[in-house]
């Protein structure tokens, strides 16, 4: 009897839990600014901009975490890029950071919005804004990482566009319960967050990123993942087969003054 009566407060304390959590959690929205630029002083520009006063304006404005990051090939590139990743609770987050960055004097010398270089050129040549939202399997983006922050730790940045709507949903069906984000953490990617694309200029489209101790720690993360059941059954399924036409991949480094 006594161990009738533990079962049944054990299945009422499941019971409850459940019916406590959420049935969907809500979601996190990312923004994605990209700097895009042509000289090194534009970038050095961009840095001193973002760490002492862009990231203390957000900071103030409520959004405690952004992730800066630059490629590591932009000494060589002729496009060099910095990318900000700003995780948001809601959309109105954003909404509420640009009245006020609306509100601020256009004339004056607000240094939010005055950035030009010393010489009075472009402090970049343009910047590209991209929306995105937390897939379902992964509602919220990782805080904690089983990786040590180094000089040597690699992001990497995927974007996946497909050719219609109906096929990009089949690729971010191919994520969820298709099982590719699990698999991605039984092999421990370190994956930050996955997003589906809800507003940019390439669409539809799909961005996450993943992150590794170093170059060969990432080679063989892949290695492992090419080589898994899962991966080989989910790759060669019909229904999942050309949903993407464009992969583009950035291998990138972190921002020592930013939060990740």
């Amino acid at each position: 009897m006594k161990k009738l009566l533990l079962s049944m407060l054990g299945s009422f304390v499941l019971i409850l839990s459940f019916a406590k959590s959420p049935k969907n959690p809500t979601r996190d929205f990312y923004l994605i600014q990209i700097y895009h630029c042509s000289t090194p002083a534009q970038i050095a520009n961009i840095d001193a901009y973002l760490k002492n006063t862009y990231l203390p304006y957000l900071h103030q404005n409520s959004i405690s975490k952004v992730g800066v990051f630059a490629p590591l090939d932009n000494d060589t590139a002729a496009d060099k890029r910095i990318y900000v990743w700003m995780p948001l609770k809601s959309i109105d987050e954003l909404d509420v950071l640009d009245q006020k960055i609306e509100k601020l004097d256009p004339m004056g010398k607000d240094p939010v919005i005055h950035l030009e270089m010393a010489d009075s050129s472009l402090p970049y040549n343009r910047i590209e804004k991209i929306l995105t939202r937390a897939f379902k399997f992964q509602p919220n983006y990782v805080t904690k990482s089983s990786l040590t922050k180094s000089s040597s730790r690699v992001y990497e940045y995927r974007s996946y566009e497909s050719a219609t709507e109906n096929l990009h949903l089949r690729k971010v069906h191919m994520f969820n319960e298709g099982g590719e984000v699990p698999l991605f953490e039984r092999l421990n990617f370190n994956a930050i967050f996955y997003s589906k694309v809800i507003a940019g200029s390439r669409m539809p489209n799909l961005i996450y990123m993943t992150s590794f101790n170093n170059m060969d720690d990432r080679n063989a993360h892949w290695k492992a993942f090419g080589g898994d059941e899962v991966w080989k059954k989910i790759s060669v399924a019909q229904e999942y087969l050309k949903s993407v036409n464009r992969n583009e991949t950035v291998l990138m480094s972190a921002r020592d003054y930013a939060d990740f």
